[in-house]
């Protein structure tokens, strides 16, 4: 199209406008998009924010509710050491030094246990870890004892959990775990209780990497408040905020067989914090990107007052190049019709070359008939090989006359019509030929020529002296593939075979034909093979192992 042409009426608008108007106009879509996009980005960003924040939050607490549950479940062990040593129903509760020993091995072998406590029926201490001989102490009123001396379902099984807030022992709060020692049914022997120190369990949850603020409890089914810890890089502020309050993204997880639940709270203000230190980026990015849209933008104005400076040479360079194009154009074509005039007339003389050489190739057979109907015997077998090769090359001639391709024949045809022809004429005992050749395989003339003749050779040889006896035999012959690129060409009878020494005369070697077998199979680049009596039976089998015509022009180079 003529440049003239982009700024007609018929053309869009959008070609019609000034250079610098469109520039304008491409310079304010950008910035819009730069904003839209920023802000997209932003938003994403912060929605993608709160999902982490979600998934954290739930993934923390599955780690919280096993790890209690490890905890729970090794102290609950313990605890039942505790009740095992403390003897049977009838037996009294021990409180001498040995029993205390006992006891305060089972403590000092635990890192995360504070004490070991006995209780007898009354709530009275028995034997406590802490100290010996043990201080007095009665919890007749505290919730475990009472809770395991009713039996009531908040005893969980036997095992009941509470928390302790004042321990003047330890001076921390306390994870309690009780049972009830072994008494007669329907009798209270007393209490066996366990107490975990929590500042273990928080060395373990400020391991977690977070990246906000986050608080970790641990409650009762009933709502009791086992452990609360407020951890993070924000942890004041997350205090703050839960006090306040504030929102904040949760995940509740059930501790397995305890009836305790972990909760993990991320306050919403410790992700949005992190979420607002981010936009800082989106904002340098999007000042960079309006700059540049503001100095590309600058440099796109400037230039578009030259280029339509530049317009009318341009076009005036463009109808010069069109009128030349038209011309080469035009030379082209004629040029082209000239190659394929004598493209033509080069495969038509082809064709009639390869038709009058098979003419004469069949009029020298014809000749040769003839001769030999005034010669001897044995002059006229010569004669018969002689017109058998002749008309060998005769039905190459004759395939590639019919071919597509004029230097290509397909092998597998050629080598079933000539099979056919062989049958037919050079057969005296009446043998059976069989032609095994399921693919087509193309092959180039040059190739094919010697691989004719040898078949011809192989096959005609078979026929004339492999059943000597006059009984009728098979001859087989194989056309296959062999390995990736090759194909093996395999001719066979049942006949009489060869003698086991190749330098004897005999009737199966005429002079002539193996020598000229090995001869034409050197020209072709392939491999033959002699095998004597063939898996054992009768006969003779020729194996020639052709390469692909890739493989032979190595094998020449």
């Amino acid at each position: 199209m003529p440049l003239r042409a982009l700024r007609s009426k018929g053309s869009p608008l959008l070609y019609r406008m000034p250079g610098s108007a469109l520039v304008l106009m491409v310079c304010a879509v950008a910035l819009l998009l730069t904003l839209g996009l920023s802000a997209s980005f932003a938003l994403r960003d912060r929605a993608a924010a709160l999902q982490h924040a979600q998934d954290t939050a739930g993934n923390a607490s599955l780690l919280v509710a096993e790890h209690a549950a490890r905890l729970v479940e090794t102290s609950d062990l313990i605890l039942k050491q505790a009740v095992q040593l403390a003897g049977p129903a009838d037996a009294p509760l021990p409180s001498d030094r040995a029993g205390w020993e006992r006891y305060a091995a089972l403590v000092r072998g635990t890192p995360y246990l504070v004490s070991i406590w006995l209780f007898d029926a009354d709530g009275n201490a028995v034997l406590s870890t802490r100290r010996f001989p043990t201080p007095a102490m009665n919890v007749a009123d505290r919730d475990y004892f009472v809770t395991q001396r009713t039996g009531g379902s908040g005893a969980g099984g036997n095992l009941f959990i509470t928390a302790l807030d004042n321990s003047r022992y330890s001076q921390e709060p306390l994870i309690l775990l009780s049972r009830p020692l072994a008494a007669a049914p329907g009798q209270f022997r007393g209490v066996a209780l366990v107490a975990v120190s929590p500042r273990y369990v928080r060395d373990i949850y400020k391991s977690f990497d977070f990246d906000y603020a986050r608080s970790i409890t641990l409650r009762r089914a009933d709502g009791t408040v086992l452990l609360h810890e407020t951890q993070g890089p924000d942890a004041t502020d997350s205090a703050a905020a839960e006090a306040a309050g504030e929102p904040e993204i949760s995940a509740l997880r059930r501790v397995d067989s305890v009836p305790v639940t972990a909760e993990v709270a991320i306050p919403v203000s410790s992700v949005m914090e992190r979420w607002r230190g981010q936009l800082w980026t989106y904002i340098s990015y999007a000042l960079a990107a309006l700059a540049a849209v503001s100095v590309v933008g600058g440099m796109a104005l400037q230039r578009a007052r030259r280029e339509r400076q530049a317009e009318n040479a341009l076009q005036h360079a463009y109808d010069t190049l069109e009128e030349r194009v038209h011309q080469r154009t035009a030379e082209l074509e004629q040029t082209n019709a000239q190659l394929e005039t004598v493209v033509t007339d080069k495969e038509i003389l082809l064709k009639e070359v390869q038709h009058r050489v098979k003419n004469n190739l069949q009029v020298i057979c014809s000749l040769l008939r003839l001769q030999a109907a005034r010669i001897d015997e044995p002059a006229r077998r010569a004669f018969d090989e002689s017109l058998r090769r002749i008309q060998c090359m005769s039905l190459m001639q004759e395939l590639l006359y019919r071919s597509d391709q004029p230097a290509r024949i397909d092998f597998a045809d050629y080598l079933r019509q000539l099979c056919d022809g062989l049958v037919r004429s050079t057969n005296p005992t009446g043998a059976r030929l069989t032609v095994n050749a399921p693919q087509p395989w193309s092959l180039d003339v040059d190739q094919a020529t010697p691989l004719a003749l040898i078949a011809s050779e192989l096959v005609s040889n078979a026929l004339l002296h492999a059943f000597p006896l006059g009984h009728p035999g098979t001859v087989t012959v194989d056309l296959l593939p062999e390995g990736r690129e090759g194909m093996r060409m395999t001719v066979r009878d049942d006949g009489t075979g060869l003698p086991a020494d190749p330098s004897a005369p005999q009737r199966r070697q005429n002079g002539l034909g193996l020598v000229l077998v090995r001869a034409l199979a050197q020209q072709a680049g392939a491999d033959v093979t002699i095998d004597r009596q063939p898996d054992g039976g009768p006969g003779t089998r020729f194996i020639v192992s052709v390469p692909t015509l890739a493989k032979t022009e190595n094998k020449a180079a």
